[in-house]
């Protein structure tokens, strides 16, 4: 997989720890059903780094090559959501 960071915005969360959580088996990519993010092509994405962190992502796509535009650390909602959907998969 393949990452520009041109667009990326958030300096406190290191690319390399952003790469792994796109890469980890059960990180969920999610596609907008409209509004602001689908115009603009923005896709979400919640995963794990190899260290634990659960982190959440906008970004966007060309289908070859990641964007990422910020990362945040997921909230607990989000983790809960995370780990069921990761549950279900196994």
């Amino acid at each position: 997989m393949d990452f520009d960071w041109s667009s990326y915005s958030t300096p406190e969360i290191p690319p390399q720890a952003v790469q792994e959580s796109f890469e980890d088996p059960f990180c969920l990519r999610i596609l907008p059903g409209g509004g602001a993010l689908a115009e603009h092509s923005r896709f979400l994405c919640l995963g794990k780094s190899l260290s634990g962190q659960s982190l959440f992502s906008l970004y966007s796509s060309d289908g070859r090559r990641m964007r990422p535009i910020a990362t945040r650390a997921m909230t607990t909602h989000e983790i809960y959501f995370y780990e069921r959907k990761a549950k279900e998969s196994l």
